[in-house]
């Protein structure tokens, strides 16, 4: 594989950011779901609204890692 340029090291930057506030954010449910369930349901629901759009801009980032790592940028 060619050496990474500057926009695939962004792009994993951006990547493992993500990455790691998704990982947060799980931590956080779980936690949530020890306590009352119920009770926080909506907050939990919420939580998992923010994973969705982090896993989208990781596998974004990702994308844009390996196209820029191909091309050597």
């Amino acid at each position: 594989m060619p050496k990474a340029g500057q926009k695939a090291k962004a792009a994993w930057v951006e990547f493992k950011e993500s990455w790691k506030m998704i990982l947060d954010i799980e931590r956080e449910g779980i936690k949530l779901t020890e306590v009352e369930a119920d009770k926080n349901y909506e907050l939990i629901k919420e939580k998992m609204g923010q994973i969705e759009g982090l896993v989208k801009k990781r596998n974004a980032a990702l994308r844009r890692y390996l196209r820029y790592v191909k091309r050597g940028e």
